[in-house]
């Protein structure tokens, strides 16, 4: 079963924006993908804000470890101990704040006026699949390249996952108003109909020519 892109052209654009108007597979309703430039920085500030909030937790926990240390307890001793409460605090917090993400929005959607949704039908991806969604970006070493090539084509995908898309909360469509034909898929449907009205003219003869 082939996966839904955000790529087919419905021959309307955003009228604040002139950005291409999509269509949600299932559902019919348009929307209009975040811009490049916007889901990067997005994606950007979702990631320092995460390592910000990891930075402070892990402060802290080194606090409790060395006053366990200065108390003599042996468990404040224990490398192995403390390097699997770091790992395990890393997917905790990416976990919680997947959940955040795909329930409510994270930080970034909101500073950049943005929504993660399904391609097919608009629905946010939810709590529970939002946070195991936040757990596998972290795996994706490249996130940061995807996420500049997705800056430089102006798309707004949601780079590593394809069924999903981020909208632009900010666009026309989103307040409510109706999309507006696309000129430049206007003038290319004239140029293929002058094409095609042009074909029996070949050879200077006409559809009516007798041989």
């Amino acid at each position: 079963m082939s996966t839904p892109k955000p790529t087919t052209s419905t021959g309307f654009v955003d009228p604040l924006t002139g950005r291409t108007v999509r269509r949600h597979t299932d559902t019919g309703a348009y929307f209009v993908k975040a811009s490049g430039t916007a889901h990067f920085w997005g994606r950007v500030l979702d990631a320092l804000v995460f390592l910000v909030g990891y930075a402070v937790l892990a402060v802290i926990l080194a606090v409790v470890r060395e006053s366990m240390m200065d108390s003599g307890s042996a468990l404040g001793y224990n490398d192995g101990l403390w390097l699997t409460l770091y790992v395990v605090l890393w997917f905790v917090g990416l976990f919680v704040y997947g959940m955040i993400w795909g329930s409510v929005g994270s930080v970034g959607d909101a500073a950049a006026g943005m929504r993660s949704v399904r391609i097919k039908n608009g629905t946010t991806a939810g709590a529970w699949l939002g946070g195991w969604r936040a757990i596998c970006w972290s795996f994706f070493p490249f996130f940061v390249v995807m996420l500049i090539a997705s800056a430089i084509s102006g798309g707004g995908d949601d780079t590593w996952d394809p069924k999903f898309a981020a909208i632009d909360r900010r666009s026309g469509i989103a307040q409510g108003q109706q999309p507006v034909p696309d000129p430049k898929a206007a003038a290319a449907e004239q140029a293929a109909a002058a094409e095609r009205h042009n074909l029996p003219n070949l050879y200077g003869q006409r559809p009516d020519a007798r041989p």
